[in-house]
């Protein structure tokens, strides 16, 4: 059998033990120092270290996992791309590609979003702490690159590697952003707003994201990043008892609301989508 083969997006990364580069040597990715992790199947690499690796904690269920493909394959939210997209600078600028890392990569259904709106040469990676997120997204998106860790640790990439960093709806670690970015590099982050589903949590009693956070999150971007502006997507659309499944289980709220408790959900409802997003631009 063939040695798996890496992915263009793994490039990107350097050993989570030494922090040397990794390069590609018979199925897996190894440093100077021998540190060695091999490549799944699937085309993922595992870069979490000791007890967090039998197997990966943490993380979306495949439940979760399952209700969020199926939500965001309905398009609901493929605007948040778009509008990354559409403040970048112009895809000619940037005449040797884009390097774009998604931070929290969950389906990586974003990250192709990304590289389709981009309509550029790119190059995509992924990090998520969930295995079963970086088995589905590697089968799922085979030109895309993913790799399994810790993103409330230090990340296993190169300094100033990125052009881009998303992180959407997912954990935000801003000084590892700011690291892994090259200068005048660019930060997006998506949050939900104050409005994000209120029917939902009307009817469910949904998680609600804190009123400070978005304080917070611009001070830490304009801090460690640079200047950062927010814009705002916020539509109504009509979801059906299978749309609302779905949206309330994709997420954190799964561990919180038995799914017996949509059972009923057969109508429609109209549901309102706030969702902020932050954009930092790296000092140069």
């Amino acid at each position: 059998m063939a040695p798996h083969l890496p992915r263009p997006g793994h490039g990107l990364l350097r050993c989570p033990v030494c922090r040397l580069d990794l390069t590609a040597a018979s199925g897996a990715l190894s440093c100077h120092n021998r540190h060695s992790f091999d490549l799944a199947r699937e085309g993922y690499v595992n870069l979490l270290l000791g007890s967090y690796r039998r197997p990966a904690a943490g993380g979306d269920s495949s439940e979760q996992l399952r209700h969020r493909a199926l939500f965001l394959e309905a398009v609901y939210f493929d605007a948040i791309a778009t509008t990354i997209v559409s403040r970048l600078p112009p895809a000619g600028s940037m005449r040797s590609g884009w390097r774009v890392l998604d931070a929290g990569f969950g389906t990586g259904h974003h990250l192709a979003g990304i590289a389709a709106a981009l309509k550029a040469p790119m190059i995509g990676l992924g990090l998520d702490i969930a295995r079963g997120a970086a088995r589905r997204a590697a089968r799922r998106w085979p030109e895309l690159a993913f790799a399994v860790a810790d993103l409330w640790a230090e990340w296993p990439v190169r300094d100033k590697a990125a052009d881009l960093v998303i992180s959407i709806f997912a954990p935000k670690n801003f000084a590892e952003a700011a690291r892994v970015l090259r200068p005048g590099g660019w930060l997006a982050v998506a949050y939900p707003g104050a409005d994000h589903l209120a029917e939902l949590n009307r009817r469910f009693g949904l998680m609600q994201q804190h009123p400070h956070k978005m304080r917070d999150y611009m001070e830490a971007a304009g801090r460690l990043v640079g200047p950062c502006i927010v814009a705002r997507l916020f539509r109504r659309s009509v979801l059906d008892g299978a749309a609302i499944r779905d949206a309330v289980l994709m997420g954190p709220n799964a561990r919180h609301i038995a799914p017996a408790a949509l059972n009923g959900e057969a109508g429609q409802l109209s549901v309102t989508f706030d969702v902020s997003i932050l954009l930092a631009r790296k000092r140069r």
